[in-house]
């Protein structure tokens, strides 16, 4: 007899919800898409259950990605109208990324106008 178990991961968007302030750019009431990423124990391809939940939101403006606190993280996603705590997320190591608000193109974090479409950063 075989038994087919197995370790996998996955990803679930908790959908967009406000965050009071992003550290990284101060923008006040801004919406950003909350996502989950979890481990799962599977038993012949079927999912028991998920363990080792984490949360993560990105900034709109700049895309910094910052980790949710996880009890913050279990209460926004019991909560489809719940508002992100901004003193309960920390930054993840890693540079930050910075897009046009009007064109949605990359740009060097230092510029203080897009190179694309001239808007003021």
């Amino acid at each position: 007899m075989f038994f087919i178990i197995g370790l996998t991961s996955g990803t679930m968007e908790l959908g967009l919800r406000n965050c009071g302030r992003f550290p990284c750019c101060c923008i006040r009431g801004s919406s950003a898409l909350v996502t989950c990423v979890y481990k799962q124990f599977t038993f012949f391809f079927l999912p028991l259950f998920r363990f080792g939940k984490r949360y993560f939101v990105s900034c709109p403006s700049c895309g910094a990605v910052y980790e949710i606190n996880r009890e913050e993280g279990r209460r926004i996603e019991r909560d489809p109208s719940a508002e992100i705590d901004p003193n309960l997320i920390f930054r993840v190591s890693g540079h930050a990324a910075r897009f046009c608000p009007n064109c949605g193109t990359q740009v060097n974090p230092e510029s203080r106008y897009c190179p694309y479409c001239g808007v003021k950063l």
